[in-house]
């Protein structure tokens, strides 16, 4: 295919809102019928719809290990369909290639680390290896670099070698075919470790000349934007005696005019802050924040947390100049995180839409934002809010973004933050 010209802002505006059209489709079937109306207007979309049924050809997975943990992807149902303009065009079958990875958080890594170094490893580690072997053929395609990302909130010479043995570990177990176990913990200590060893140090070093070379910007930039939500929502909680479900609009109000966005997964997070629930781990630690020797921390290491599933969107928008022979990608996770568990499992994905040239994704959620907020604000207070779920309103949050500091926006909230926290103590 050759190169599109540049579009004019109307242009992309335009195509927003047919992606929003199609992603707000019913079913697969449906979607790639919308997608196959207006295929030459997107050229340079790409749209994973998921399917609650197994009749699409990207099979998901979506499995429990135990209470708190999960091996599961973004998306709701059974099966992905994928759709982009050379796909929808063809008449025939046409064959397609895809990326897939079982990303690891530092949970999970921790357990695998345990089995791997610890000659007579807890119950509890032994546990914990039970359940990740559920996981089956998967467990020879663990990704790392999850686990990475996430160490960078305290990148020091302790956390380097910490993740010289995570990493050992992980690769050890993906490359060695077998079960996660006691015994083949000895067998890594006897055999593998040397090895793996060295391939850890390695990637660690260009990790490190990534970093340096300002690669995960991006990163940085999202954390600030889940950060800057965590300290709104507080503000709002400790300023107003009023109730949840005005502090609730207050904090859509914020995300549309100051953020400009609207994010589900936030809000479901937010939500439980605002109303002081216990129903969330996030929730009850940040209840009592100003009782915390360090506030701001607190908050960013919260952050990571409804990061993770952003991360995962993130992970679709891989193209082929990056990877040549892969037309798609699904990233999946694996995690003991109760509340990284639960937030993926309550936010899960109808569709993702990919803008190929700036590796943009925009989610569309199962279940919708509107609708969402129509069940807790009732419909008086929801329609003082409606104008915001409006296409129009889409468009705007879009138009503004590009110029929008989220870095500035977050160190005036935490400035303000504080005061009121000091105000409180005082």
């Amino acid at each position: 295919m050759s190169e599109s010209p540049e579009q004019t802002p109307s242009q992309k505006l335009s195509g927003l809102l047919l992606v929003q059209e199609i992603c707000s489709a019913p079913n697969a079937l449906e979607a790639h019928r919308r997608f196959e109306k207006h295929a030459a207007a997107l050229e340079e979309w790409q749209i994973i719809f998921a399917e609650e049924s197994d009749a699409g050809s990207i099979k998901l997975l979506n499995q429990s290990l135990g209470p708190s943990g999960v091996a599961t992807s973004i998306f709701r149902g059974k099966s992905l369909w994928l759709m982009d303009t050379p796909f929808v065009s063809q008449s025939g079958p046409i064959g397609f290639h895809g990326g897939s990875a079982m990303f690891v958080d530092s949970n999970a890594a921790s357990y695998i680390r345990k089995i791997a170094y610890q000659d007579d490893p807890s119950p509890a580690a032994l546990s914990r290896a039970h359940l990740i072997n559920q996981i089956g053929p998967r467990l020879q395609q663990l990704n790392p670099y999850l686990y990475l990302w996430e160490s960078l909130r305290s990148w020091n010479d302790d956390t380097v070698a910490r993740c010289k043995e995570s990493l050992a570990a992980i690769h050890a177990l993906s490359s060695s075919g077998s079960k996660l176990s006691a015994e083949w913990g000895r067998r890594f200590r006897a055999v593998f470790r040397e090895s793996a060893e060295n391939f850890a140090t390695g990637l660690i070093a260009e990790f490190e000349d990534n970093l340096k070379a300002g690669l995960f910007a991006g990163l940085s930039e999202q954390l600030d934007l889940m950060e800057a939500v965590l300290v709104r929502s507080k503000i709002i909680e400790l300023s107003s005696n009023r109730a949840k479900e005005h502090k609730l609009g207050q904090l859509v109000a914020y995300m549309h005019e100051e953020l400009c966005t609207v994010m589900l997964r936030e809000l479901i997070v937010c939500g439980d802050i605002l109303s002081r629930s216990d129903r969330s781990r996030i929730a009850k630690k940040l209840n009592s924040i100003q009782n915390h020797p360090d506030p701001l921390a607190l908050i960013r290491n919260c952050a990571w947390d409804m990061y993770i599933p952003r991360a995962l969107d993130a992970l679709t928008s891989v193209t082929p100049d990056q990877a040549p022979h892969v037309d798609f990608y699904v990233a999946e996770v694996l995690s003991f995180d109760g509340d990284v568990s639960d937030i993926i499992n309550t936010t899960k994905l109808r569709a993702i839409a990919v803008h190929r040239p700036s590796k943009k994704n925009f989610p569309f959620f199962d279940s919708d934002v509107a609708e969402w907020l129509g069940n807790r604000l009732g419909p008086k207070r929801m329609g003082a809010l409606s104008d915001y779920f409006l296409p129009e309103a889409f468009l705007d949050r879009a138009r503004r973004r590009p110029s929008m500091s989220v870095r500035s926006i977050l160190e005036a909230g935490r400035e303000e933050l504080m005061q009121l926290i000091r105000q409180k103590k005082s």
